[in-house]
């Protein structure tokens, strides 16, 4: 009766994931194609160079990604190169674009593997790196989102949200005051993110095993890893300076339209925008590389400046996803291409 039951819901569960899937994307689809309609595209004064330097900013932002999971891996007592690694992590990000996104995690494994590093621990400490790094993603948005959202105060949308508006007309002080009481609670709460690794991320390779990311039998091995606070706190002060070269990125697509930086907080509203986004996009899992919930979130949290219009908005969402894409399959083939030679363990 539980085989049944479980096919049962399986197929149930699929559908329910595929319909939410669809329904975000027709909706950002339908909005971003209004929006692309309504675009004055004579008026926009392209400048493709700075396409290239977003595309470089881009692949130079998951640098601090690739340098955590190497440190993970020092900490595991593993002794493999840092281009190796980070060659391995950042070609991995092709397989976030399979449903599910643990193809990713499986590339990486393997590519490791050619350097005598166990699948199995190489699996599990991308699953924690990856962790660390949407979630530090996530906390740069939130702490980030009051003082962006004092800085910039597009009237407009704080009267279609009265919520934002009660932001807005706070005090510099008190917005600021919130972001660090934000970051505050976060750093109190370190204690328990590294407990909540240490218990959850076995179950996770466990989960994952089928699909060739572990081999369950080195699980119990794989134990001795220790997520310390200290080294949770380290991964995350590491990967928020690739989450600010993310949004450097998203400036130059920004750039490139004619919408140059008014004010210092510019750069804090891109790398609020960037990490919110491909986090959250990020969390819908079955959606191949966040395909609509990033583009969502993108042009939602750019609004937040007067300078950027929904059109603008939906055209800067669909650049920084055909740059990235581009720079993932350029740089990660470059990379491929140019592998240091394995050496045989003693």
């Amino acid at each position: 009766m539980a085989p049944t039951s479980f096919r049962q819901k399986l197929p149930l569960k699929l559908i329910a994931k595929w319909t939410l899937f669809a329904v975000v994307f027709v909706y950002v689809v339908r909005y971003g194609y209004q929006q692309w309609n309504e675009a004055e595209f004579s008026q926009v004064q392209w400048s493709p160079g700075w396409w290239v330097a977003a595309g470089l900013l881009y692949f130079l932002s998951w640098i601090p990604a690739g340098l955590l999971w190497w440190l993970l891996l020092r900490q595991a007592g593993v002794s493999v190169s840092f281009y190796s690694t980070f060659r391995s992590h950042f070609c991995g990000h092709l397989g976030k674009y399979v449903p599910g996104k643990a193809l990713s995690l499986v590339i990486r494994a393997a590519m490791l593997g050619n350097y005598h590093v166990s699948p199995s621990l190489a699996g599990m400490l991308a699953t924690v790196e990856t962790l660390i790094t949407m979630a530090a993603g996530l906390l740069v948005s939130i702490t980030l989102l009051p003082i962006v959202i004092g800085a910039e105060s597009n009237e407009s949308l704080t009267q279609m949200i009265p919520a934002l508006k009660m932001l807005t007309d706070l005090d510099a002080g008190v917005q600021y005051l919130i972001s660090a009481l934000i970051l505050l609670l976060a750093i109190l709460a370190t204690p328990v993110v590294s407990w909540t690794l240490q218990w959850v991320t076995p179950r996770l390779i466990a989960r994952t095993a089928s699909s060739g990311i572990s081999s369950m039998d080195d699980l119990a091995s794989n134990s001795k890893v220790q997520f310390t606070p200290k080294l949770v706190l380290l991964g995350s002060a590491i990967v928020f300076i690739g989450w600010f070269i993310n949004g450097l990125s998203l400036g130059c697509l920004l750039m490139s339209c004619d919408i140059s930086p008014q004010s210092w907080t510019a750069p804090l509203l891109w790398t609020c925008a960037v990490a919110g986004a491909t986090s959250l996009g990020f969390l819908v899992l079955f959606a191949p590389a966040g395909l609509g919930v990033r583009e969502g979130i993108l042009v939602a949290i750019l609004q937040l400046s007067p300078q950027i219009d929904p059109p603008v908005a939906v055209i800067v969402a669909i650049l920084f996803r055909l740059i990235s894409f581009s720079s993932e399959v350029i740089f990660a083939g470059l990379l491929y291409a140019f592998p240091l030679k394995s050496t045989t363990p003693p």
